[in-house]
């Protein structure tokens, strides 16, 4: 993070007080990155069929891609995927991975002729469930903390900042009332007051901190966003195609996390353990409008335009957290904040979305699709259940997002009369700005202070497609790379670089789709 990053948090503290809202940038982020997901056809071809339409996950991407049947069609995806991580942090390397298998999609269309003279040719509808992302992995680092830097350095910088005394802080803490329900203090500090991870002096008016030196770091993300899409699409004179979909969302997402330190101390070499719950859940609404159009008569050239709508999203949020220091004067000292929150419920609108598409095919035997997508994510608004804006969270997301472009290109050529081969590259741009943090109010209830900083994403996808009359069966295979920045915590208050680890991600997925055509 850059040093004019840091000076803005300072300003910012004490002012963005988020005790009665305790989201991030981050927590948007979670709904927003994109994954490449859909029907074995689809993710063969690397998404890259918004003007060829004529697949059920068009309605997710072009709708007017659905004007394209001619027949009836209903279709069911399984996958297995295996995401890895690998984080190199002060010269030490550490990985983690799972493997997993998921349902992917299953949807249909009935396709409608209405007649060969009429300017409209096919009134077709669909419904398709896809899973837009799937949230499951594993993640680790650790390593020497550069310098011996301890995240108790950076607690106490944030309280001296606020103009905290030792005397005021002994006093919540030792006072009769329940200290994570004074505003002035947030409940980090706090829990690392309670268990000795920071000590105020109230002789020498001196906040005391920690060396560190060790630290590492795990999480366990699971859970998924879930969209039924509902589409309807007309055929006009086989040269413009509409459509419109709207779609239904499920959220749900849970993380656990721990962050430990070996501590360095004058008697005692404690270690402290940092453990955090988080549970999202909630659902969105949004629709999507497309045009195909073959501006030539007698070419088979397509272009197509799709605008997607923000997805309007109804959100809970539950978190609990626990910090112990084992050993510790010869004692486990142990505080947690399960007991002190409750669902907190807000609305996230996420931004609009536009694509541009061009297609061709040669003969009966290829077709390209070649598109580009944008979508300007730091433009996302929080709001409270009374649809007013959390201007503070806002903020956050309006300096840590930016404007989004995507690529994909894909390609199908058919081998054999009922074997067809194809390619895709999909190119995700970084949702995050490569100086975004996670600004952790010092007068705040949040008490994860991790965050990543994914770059942009590379998707090489492969994929056959086999013909049995009307039955077909499609599998793909996709590997995905993504570089990123880990920071187990930010040390927003002193001018030194953070503690960062180099990320690699990379999964490799498969996934097969069984399908009838009627």
């Amino acid at each position: 993070m850059t040093q004019k990053h840091k000076l803005y948090a300072l300003a910012f503290m004490g002012c963005l007080a988020l005790t009665a809202q305790a989201q991030t940038s981050y927590n948007a982020g979670i709904l927003m990155e994109n994954q490449l997901n859909g029907t074995a056809r689809f993710v063969g071809m690397g998404g890259a069929m918004s003007a060829l339409g004529g697949d059920l996950s068009t309605m997710s991407t072009n709708p007017a891609g659905i004007g394209l049947y001619r027949s009836s069609d209903v279709a069911l995806t399984v996958g297995w995927f295996n995401p890895s991580s690998k984080a190199s942090f002060n010269g030490e390397s550490q990985e983690d991975n799972m493997s997993k298998f998921s349902f992917d999609q299953i949807g249909f269309v009935y396709s409608s002729k209405i007649g060969n003279r009429t300017n409209v040719r096919f009134l077709n509808f669909g419904f398709n469930y896809r899973k837009v992302n799937n949230f499951n992995n594993n993640f680790r680092m650790g390593g020497l903390s550069p310098n011996n830097e301890s995240l108790s350095r950076s607690m106490t910088g944030s309280l001296l900042a606020l103009g905290t005394t030792p005397a005021d802080f002994n006093a919540v803490l030792d006072g009769e009332d329940n200290p994570f329900g004074n505003s002035d203090y947030g409940w980090l500090n706090v829990m690392g007051g309670m268990t000795g991870l920071i000590t105020g002096d109230e002789a020498t008016g001196d906040f005391y901190y920690w060396n560190a030196d060790r630290l590492g770091f795990r999480s366990e993300n699971r859970g998924g966003i879930n969209a039924y899409d509902f589409n309807v699409a007309l055929n006009l004179k086989d040269r413009v195609y509409l459509g419109l979909t709207v779609g239904v969302y499920d959220v749900d997402f849970r993380r656990y996390s721990s962050y430990y330190e070996d501590l360095i101390g004058s008697v005692d070499n404690p270690t402290m353990n940092l453990e955090n719950w988080y549970h999202m859940e909630g659902s969105g609404l949004d629709a999507k409008f497309g045009i195909i159009v073959r501006p030539f008569e007698y070419s088979p050239f397509r272009i197509g335009l799709a605008v997607h709508t923000p997805v309007w999203y109804n959100l809970s949020d539950v978190f609990s957290s626990r910090m112990t220091m084992f050993g510790l004067e010869g004692k486990d000292w142990s505080v947690d904040t399960d007991g002190y929150v409750d669902w907190y419920d807000y609305n996230l609108r996420t931004p609009w979305k536009f694509n541009v598409s061009a297609a061709y095919t040669f003969g009966q035997n290829v077709a390209l699709d070649a598109e580009y997508e944008y979508a300007d994510y730091s433009s996302a608004k929080f709001s409270d259940t009374g649809g007013y804006d959390l201007e503070g969270a806002n903020q956050t997301i309006s300096e840590d997002l930016k404007g989004v472009s995507s690529f994909r290109i894909g390609m199908e050529a058919r081998l054999l009369s009922d074997l067809s081969l194809r390619l895709g590259y999909n190119y995700m741009g970084a949702v995050y700005d490569k100086n975004a943090f996670k600004f952790n109010d010092p007068q705040g209830i949040n008490t994860d202070v991790d965050f990543m900083n994914n770059f942009e994403a590379h998707n090489v996808s492969v994929g056959l497609g086999f013909r049995f009359g009307g039955f077909y069966a499609d599998v793909a295979y996709v590997y995905t790379h993504q570089k990123a920045d880990f920071h187990p915590y930010t040390n927003y208050v002193f001018d030194e670089p953070d503690p960062t680890a180099s990320v690699t991600h990379s999964n490799n997925r498969a996934v097969l789709t069984l399908g009838y055509r009627f």
